[in-house]
């Protein structure tokens, strides 16, 4: 890693000087660039009056957020290889990729090192990604949608250390591919004749908005209950993907989906489902994704664009914006109090005023902040990325000189959660962070939870995407950085209002998913998720769960104690195997855990083999034959794995081999039971075991009281687990025996 500072000594030159004495660089094909797509790319860097000078470099640096293939220039036969040549006769060039090249939030860096004499005037680097002559494949382009991507292009001309950037940087645009999945999303509750909007969107194979769809769809629910929905609609070019039906009802209680399906037959969807109601109760559930950034810090595009996508591509009702401090100056902040106060409508869409505190672990990690007013005050963890020290004084480092600052404030909160970096919860403040975050992008936290539950803290649970590729509420992992598809977090709410969904996040009032809409209704002796009461009997509980699939368990949870679960005994299946891994290496950055393997069956044979709750096409099966099957995947602290079909005998043998952990283990050795071996990091685990049957339903009702219930204060909680992985968890109730 080399270490790069930004300075420009050419401020007020023109453009045109900058490039005279600098160079400049274009790059072909020009664009657009569909998402994820395979190719071949140049970049072609032509000398301007200054050369480089030996030991001068160039670099060509990427956004953080991009998961452009990675380049290599190890070998020219795989994926992502990357060469640079040149035609100057006076120097030789050497290209190395480095990660942190650079600036945040330019970090990946192509670097091509001058050496053996000098660049001259007009001499020209070919950089060549995805060179395909020595029978690569190409390299895969960024697989999310960015109206300028650029290639940052800086020369050291003079070999000091100091970069200078072109004017010329290429920049092209990342757009959409076909479409290859209808996506449905209705409210998880309306009332008898009450009007409501069901959005259908098309979505192309990495959850970009497939805004060139053209085809004809076909809406249907089985129970003909659901009026003003359109037998049929067709796509026009306004629509860019997605349509709004807005005058949707329904005439009789119940729990209902609309399936969204291409007329030639080719794409489909289900929505969510839609618990009809005869009145409505004192709390609504809503929608939210807390937590991501865009352009003016970390993220992709601008902060308009962010909470438009919240809205109208993922129907979110709630959203906030979250952008490092230490890289939002004063003209940025204004610029995203203007975004939120103008995204913000009361009753139909709440964009919460906020920012990322972001200093480092040892000083309490990272923490959002958010404003229930239209205003806020800026006190960063640092002024790193900024300039203008004017305000330095302002800064509130570590973080409980920011827990001091704000004592006593009832305008805003606090949110600790695990990004880059993770918070320290040995810091907290009871009257100012209700809630910890324990599912995002990043990967799944419920050890947040749990060790906030074990420290004796009174939090609630909140789960968002901390995205940072335009697409809050559905956030898709792409092919690195981020683990697993962003969570949400239902809100129990009075109103669609900033001041009444702060009232239910302050009171706990919410649950957290791992990105799907599923319904938990649940009390605890009738009163709602977050209630801190006393008690001199046993909690009666009672929960009505809806998932978006088959359910597989449901558990209640006494503090780290799993007190029930429904089914309380498992099912198994007679001839399929579940095999799967969870977990993160460590609780920081270097969280993830590769678990690429295969599986080998001796005195048996694979008949099918499916994925198991993978998040992204980058991951999954790779290839099966009848004894052998082979995997790619990293977890971030969730689950992956596969579901195998067997032709098996009690000898049958099985042979895990995965780079954290290899067993093996006789068919009929499994029985009922799981075999799990721990693998160390933070859970990391491999489970084999005959797949669990579950529930056998996706609707699911259930009083229940313990028999006994020890002295003491408790935390009571629901974990929601569906058949295909996705997970629900409530905040606790906080019962005094």
């Amino acid at each position: 890693m080399t270490s790069r500072i930004e300075l420009n000594p050419l401020v007020g030159m023109r453009e045109e000087q900058i490039e005279t004495l600098y160079g400049s660089a274009t790059l072909s094909p020009a664009g657009p660039i569909t998402a994820g797509s395979w190719g071949t790319w140049k970049l072609l860097y032509t000398a301007g009056s200054y050369g480089i000078d030996e030991n001068g470099t160039l670099l060509v640096a990427w956004r953080f957020a991009t998961d452009w293939g990675t380049p290599q220039t190890s070998d020219s036969s795989a994926p992502n290889y990357v060469s640079a040549t040149t035609d100057s006769r006076s120097c030789r060039v050497d290209c190395r990729f480095d990660p942190k090249g650079y600036i945040r939030p330019w970090r990946a860096c192509l670097a091509i090192d001058i050496f053996d004499g000098v660049m001259l005037p007009g001499d020209t680097i070919t950089i060549t990604y995805g060179d395909r002559s020595g029978g690569s494949v190409g390299t895969r382009a960024q697989t999310f949608v960015e109206k300028a991507f650029r290639f940052r292009t800086l020369i050291d001309a003079q070999g000091s250390g100091q970069y200078v950037t072109l004017s010329s940087s290429p920049t092209t645009e990342i757009v959409a591919g076909e479409a290859e999945r209808l996506v449905a999303i209705v409210p998880s509750e309306a009332e008898i004749e009450r009007q409501f909007a069901l959005v259908v969107k098309a979505e192309d194979g990495w959850g970009n908005p497939a805004t060139s769809y053209s085809g004809t769809i076909v809406l249907e629910e089985g129970s003909g209950s659901i009026a003003n929905v359109p037998d049929c609609y067709t796509f026009q070019p306004g629509d860019r993907g997605v349509r709004r039906f807005g005058n949707c009802t329904v005439n009789r209680p119940g729990i209902f989906t609309i399936r969204a399906q291409a007329l030639d037959g080719t794409l489909a969807g289900e929505s969510n489902p839609l618990r009809v109601l005869e009145a409505p109760g004192p709390h609504r559930p809503f929608w939210a994704d807390l937590h991501g950034q865009s352009g003016e810090t970390v993220g992709t595009n601008s902060v308009r664009d962010y909470f438009a996508f919240a809205r109208d591509y993922s129907a979110l009702d709630v959203s906030g914006h979250q952008g490092n401090d230490f890289q939002i100056t004063a003209q940025v902040w204004e610029e995203i109090k203007a975004a939120a106060n103008d995204a913000n409508e009361p009753g139909h869409f709440v964009a919460f005023l906020g920012y990322e505190w972001s200093g480092n672990t040892a000083g309490g990690g990272d923490r959002n902040v958010y404003f229930l007013g239209s205003q806020g005050d800026l006190l960063r963890s640092s002024h790193a990325q900024i300039r203008d020290l004017s305000d330095l004084a302002t800064d509130r480092y570590p973080i409980s000189d920011l827990h001091e600052e704000l004592a006593g404030r009832t305008d805003l909160f606090i949110i600790p959660h695990v990004g880059g970096r993770p918070s320290d919860l040995a810091y907290h403040s009871a009257t100012l962070e209700p809630l910890v975050e324990v599912y995002s992008s990043w990967g799944e936290f419920e050890w947040m939870l749990r060790e906030s539950i074990a420290r004796g803290y009174h939090v609630g649970v909140v789960a968002g995407s901390d995205g940072h590729k335009g697409r809050p509420g559905s956030s898709y992992p792409g092919a690195s950085t981020f683990g697993v598809y962003g969570g949400l977090t239902c809100i129990l709410a009075s109103d669609l209002t900033r001041s009444a969904i702060g009232e239910a996040l302050t009171a706990r009032r919410c649950y957290a998913t791992s990105g799907q809409r599923i319904i938990v209704q649940a009390s605890c002796e009738d009163r709602p998720i977050g209630s801190q009461f006393s008690l001199d009997r046993p909690p009666a509980f009672d929960l009505e769960i809806v998932g978006t699939e088959e359910l597989e368990q449901i558990e209640l949870w006494r503090g780290n104690e799993l007190l029930h679960s429904w089914p309380a005994i498992q099912e198994r299946s007679p001839d399929q195997l579940r095999l799967s891994w969870k977990g993160a290496r460590v609780r920081g950055r270097a969280r993830k855990a590769r678990w690429d393997g295969t599986l080998t069956v001796e005195g048996g044979r694979i008949l099918a083999v499916e994925d198991y709750a993978f998040d992204s096409p980058a991951e999954g099966v790779q290839d099966w034959c009848p004894n052998r099957a082979s995997w790619r995947s990293i977890t971030t602290g969730d689950t992956d794995g596969i579901l195998v079909t067997l032709e098996a005998q009690a000898d049958t043998f099985l042979a895990v081999d995965t780079p954290l952990v290899s067993t093996e283990i006789n068919w009929s050795d499994l029985g009922d039971s799981s075999k799990r071996i721990a693998a160390g990091g933070v859970n990391l685990e491999l489970t084999i075991e005959r797949r669990p049957i579950g529930l056998k339903e996706r609707h699911f009702r259930v009083s229940f009281r313990p028999a006994s219930s020890p002295s003491g204060e408790h935390a009571y909680w629901i974990r929601v687990l569906q058949g295909d992985g996705a997970k629900a968890w409530t905040s606790p109730w906080y019962v005094t025996h």
